[in-house]
């Protein structure tokens, strides 16, 4: 064999050896593509979570344009099983006593009420979503869903406590072993979600968490409370307005 077809062999050795190089990395090049596409697919299925949006319908004492006037009657309203709570909608300061998910159940609450001649109107609050866009793993993301969704859970909790002390169901003291448990599994939601997020703070995360506190000691100063004028029941349906607003601030700041 010449030195030129030795030659002539190796070349083509070499080629071929770099075709099937070129073939292989293709082959790798392609897979790790379509493994990155999944997992972009798969995180932007779970980097939205977010709550509905829902409505409750309130009896409305009073309305006023003066809010010193509204929490006057406000106090007075709270000696009466009612919540007293003033809240702001339309430049009025209304005073409300109680809110229901159900509109029939509010209308019917006003009949009574109309029946005692007491006057009184329902309102709509309306509850904005909650929502983020951020890159999450599995626990985060259900982490994260309890916490927004707590707000409407923690009402719906709450509002079924006032109800049960109203109706004589429960004592004070059996409705506050009740409360105990509530709060006992708001602060395993809280914990869940500063735990897996104090890493990653941003600031709308850092909006949620403060919220949280404020729901915490809502709940605190609810389980605190004493006081010979006030029911009980008042306090628990006062403390369930407080929650709702803060659902309400907080979709606004993000």
């Amino acid at each position: 064999m010449t030195k030129t077809s030795v030659k002539k062999m190796g070349a083509k050795i070499f080629s071929m050896f770099c075709l099937l190089l070129c073939f292989a990395l293709s082959i790798s090049l392609a897979d790790l593509f379509s493994s990155l596409i999944t997992t972009n697919a798969f995180s932007a299925n779970t980097n939205l979570v977010k709550t509905s949006n829902f409505d409750l319908y309130a009896i409305c004492l009073y309305s006023t344009i003066t809010e010193n006037q509204a929490k006057d009657l406000a106090s007075s309203s709270r000696q009466k099983n009612c919540a007293g709570y003033v809240y702001e909608q339309n430049s009025q300061y209304l005073v409300l006593a109680s809110a229901y998910e159900n509109k029939a159940d509010a209308e019917k609450v006003q009949e009574n009420l109309k029946s005692s001649n007491t006057t009184c109107s329902i309102i709509t609050i309306n509850l904005p979503k909650i929502e983020f866009s951020v890159s999450v793993s599995g626990n985060e993301k259900t982490a994260l869903e309890n916490a927004v969704c707590v707000y409407k859970n923690m009402y719906k909790k709450l509002y079924d406590l006032s109800v049960s002390v109203d109706t004589n169901l429960s004592s004070e003291t059996e409705s506050k072993i009740s409360l105990s448990n509530i709060i006992s599994e708001f602060a395993k939601v809280k914990a869940n979600y500063d735990a897996l997020f104090n890493s990653k703070i941003t600031s709308e995360l850092l909006e949620l968490k403060l919220s949280l506190m404020n729901v915490e000691n809502i709940l605190t100063d609810l389980s605190n409370f004493s006081d010979n004028l006030v029911p009980y029941s008042s306090e628990i349906k006062h403390s369930y307005f407080e929650i709702i607003n803060e659902q309400i601030k907080l979709s606004a700041k993000i």
